[in-house]
C-alpha cells in the first residue's frame, strides 16, 4: 500500500509538472503584453522580464527548461506578444522556433529610420508617421539613452520578430536596446578614448557605413576620416549629400554640391548633427579601431573599391582614373545589351 502510496504521489507531482509546462492557464488574466528580446539576452534577463511582465509567475521554471532543452542556445531577437495564459512550453517555443502571428523584419546595415519605417508599413505593423514621430519623442530618447534629436543611428541592423499592431515606442526600445547591448558596456570608455562622444562615434560610424562596400576598406575609410578631422578638412563626404538629396550620385553638380544644408560635408566642416543612417557594428568598430594611414582622400571606382591619395595632385589623378573605369564599364555594359 505504501509503494502505491508513493507511486501515487509521485503521478500526481508528474502531473501537476506536466500541466504547468504544458498547459494553458486559462484562469489567469490575458492581458497582452510585448516582451522586447535582445540576442544578447540569456535565459535568466528573458525570464525576469516575462515575470516581471506577469506572464510568468516564476522565472526558475523558465530557466531549467531552456536549459535542459538546449533552447537556451535558440532563443531569437524580437518583439514577442505574450500573456498570462500561456503555457511556459508555448512562451519557449514561440521564442525559440519564431511560431504564432510573428512576423520577420530584416534591417540591413545602413538603412535609415524612414525605410525601416517603410519596410513596417508594407508588413503592416505600425505607419511611417507613426514610427518617425516616435522616434523624435523627448521622452522615449531619453528613457533610451540616446543624445541626439531622433534615435537615427541607434536602430540597430538585425533579424527581428515582431508582432502585428505593435507599439512603435516598444520596437523601438528592442531595437536600441540591442543597439546598446551590441556596441558593449565599454563603448563610451572606447569612445573618449577616440576624443568622441559615443553620438559623435555613431554618426562617423554612419557615415563609414555609407560610404564603404568592402569590408576590408571601412578601417581604412575610418582612418581617413580621422585625418581629415584632425586637420580641419571638410569631409566632403557623398554619403552625406545623398542623405540632403535623397538620391546616390557617383559625381554631383555644382548646384549639388553648394546647397544649403548642415549636413552638406563639402561645404561645412566637422560632422554632420546626426548619423545620416543605422550602422551595423564592423563600422562602429571601424571607429573605434581605425586604421593608421597617411591617407587624406579617396575615391570610388565603381566596383565597390577605393583609390587612396595622400595628396591632393595623386587625388586628382586618381579622380580622372576611377572615370576612365567607370566609362569603360558603362561602354562594356552597353555593348553587351546590344548583342
Amino acid at each position: 500500500m505504501k509503494i502505491l502510496k508513493w507511486y501515487g504521489i509521485g503521478f500526481g507531482v508528474l502531473f501537476l509538472i506536466g500541466s504547468y509546462i504544458f498547459m494553458p492557464s486559462f484562469f489567469f488574466p490575458g492581458k497582452d503584453v510585448d516582451i522586447p528580446v535582445n540576442s544578447k539576452n540569456s535565459a535568466r534577463v528573458i525570464a525576469k522580464k516575462l515575470q516581471d511582465q506577469g506572464v510568468l509567475h516564476f522565472a526558475l521554471p523558465f530557466r531549467v527548461l531552456t536549459k535542459l532543452t538546449h533552447a537556451d542556445r535558440k532563443l531569437k531577437a524580437g518583439l514577442y506578444r505574450m500573456n498570462a495564459k500561456m503555457s511556459l512550453w508555448q512562451v519557449i517555443t514561440i521564442m525559440s522556433e519564431g511560431k504564432s502571428e510573428l512576423l520577420t523584419l530584416k534591417i540591413p546595415e545602413g538603412f535609415t529610420a524612414e525605410q525601416i519605417a517603410q519596410q513596417l508599413e508594407k508588413m503592416k505593423v505600425v505607419t511611417v508617421a507613426d514610427w518617425l514621430k516616435a522616434g523624435k519623442n523627448p521622452e522615449l530618447l531619453k528613457r533610451l539613452g540616446v543624445e541626439g534629436p531622433d534615435v537615427e543611428g541607434f536602430l540597430y541592423p538585425e533579424t527581428y520578430r515582431v508582432p502585428l499592431g505593435a507599439g512603435p515606442d516598444a520596437l523601438m526600445e528592442l531595437l536600441v536596446r540591442q543597439f546598446f547591448d551590441s556596441v558593449g558596456s565599454d563603448f563610451g570608455r572606447r569612445c573618449l578614448v577616440k576624443n568622441l562622444t559615443p553620438y559623435q562615434a555613431v554618426i562617423l560610424a554612419s557615415i563609414v557605413e555609407k560610404e564603404c562596400k568592402l569590408p576590408e576598406e571601412r578601417s581604412i575609410i575610418a582612418g581617413v576620416m580621422y585625418n581629415r578631422l584632425h586637420q580641419k578638412m571638410r569631409l566632403q563626404v557623398n554619403a552625406t549629400l545623398e542623405y540632403v538629396l535623397n538620391t546616390k550620385n557617383p559625381w554631383f553638380t555644382n548646384a549639388q554640391i553648394n546647397i544649403k544644408s548642415p549636413y552638406n560635408t563639402y561645404l561645412h566642416r566637422g560632422l554632420p548633427p546626426t548619423p545620416i543612417c543605422n550602422p551595423g557594428l564592423a563600422s562602429i568598430q571601424a571607429v573605434l579601431d581605425p586604421a593608421d594611414v597617411p591617407y587624406l582622400y579617396y575615391v570610388a571606382q565603381g566596383d565597390g573599391s577605393n583609390l587612396f591619395a595622400v595628396t591632393l595632385q595623386e587625388h586628382l589623378k586618381n579622380v580622372q582614373k576611377a572615370k576612365k573605369i567607370r566609362r569603360a564599364k558603362r561602354l562594356q555594359k552597353a555593348a553587351s545589351q546590344k548583342q
